[in-house]
């Protein structure tokens, strides 16, 4: 149990560079499941399941209010449970990657429900503002990512203790022919996610290519000033500037 405790800060930890400090990339899975791997005596399995989570979660990033899915956790309880019930065995690995994600989307709503709090913590904040108690800026900062790794770190340990019983009960309930095709996607999903990299990177253009194919490729018709639905148009965008301004 001792071990899991300690698993399950340094996977909070890990978590926490998503957005509430850092940035440094440690968040994601080609760094944390290897990390934990690490930590549980088999660093090759982690670091071929990290390889697997990012590249497929390669595009799973989250932006402004969106919350998509975090591959941490997928990375991290797959390396975990396969570390600690079935060293080195590339099936159960495998299994451990299905099993993480749905895991993964419950630590989503989690996470939408700690935001939600979040937010009561900055209307305290600006109220406090408002009366000069300019204390509670440092007080929310500090409170505000107390509870972003206190629930990172409880959802850990649940999953790697819970999740860990219910790995281990199905795994062994698999037949032969499952555990063929575990051994398969070993090798098969490498594939996949190097294939989920290059559709990623064909999408992306360098801006100096996308300047040069609006101008030469792409000629947009004449706009019709007169048009009944330019007018529309204009006075929509005439209305919503408004309305931002009233509401300030």
């Amino acid at each position: 149990m001792e071990n899991i405790v300690f698993l399950a800060f340094i996977a909070a930890l890990c978590t926490v560079d998503i957005i509430a400090f850092g940035q440094f990339m440690i968040c994601r899975p080609i760094f944390c499941a290897p990390l934990i791997g690490f930590f549980m005596g088999d660093i090759s399995t982690g670091l071929w399941i990290g390889m697997i989570a990012e590249m497929i979660w390669i595009n799973a990033i989250p932006m402004g209010v969106a919350v998509p899915i975090d591959a941490s956790p997928i990375g991290i309880l797959s390396t975990f449970w396969v570390c600690k019930y079935f060293m080195n065995s590339q099936e159960a690995a495998m299994w451990g990657l299905i099993l993480a994600i749905p895991f993964a989307y419950l630590y989503r709503r989690i996470d939408i429900s700690g935001r939600n709090f979040n937010i009561k913590i900055m209307h305290w904040v600006e109220k406090g503002i408002q009366n000069e108690k300019y204390g509670r800026i440092n007080l929310g900062i500090i409170v505000g990512v107390f509870f972003f790794v206190a629930r990172a770190f409880l959802f850990y340990v649940f999953a790697m203790v819970v999740g860990g019983w219910i790995y281990k009960g199905i795994y062994l309930q698999f037949p032969e022919p499952i555990l063929i095709g575990f051994k398969k996607a070993w090798y098969l999903l490498p594939i996949a996610g190097l294939g989920m990299v290059i559709y990623n990177l064909t999408n992306v253009k360098p801006p100096f290519l996308r300047h040069h194919n609006h101008h030469h490729h792409h000629r947009h018709p004449r706009r019709n000033w007169n048009s009944p639905r330019f007018f529309h148009n204009r006075h929509r965008n005439i209305k919503i500037l408004f309305l931002s301004h009233w509401d300030d």
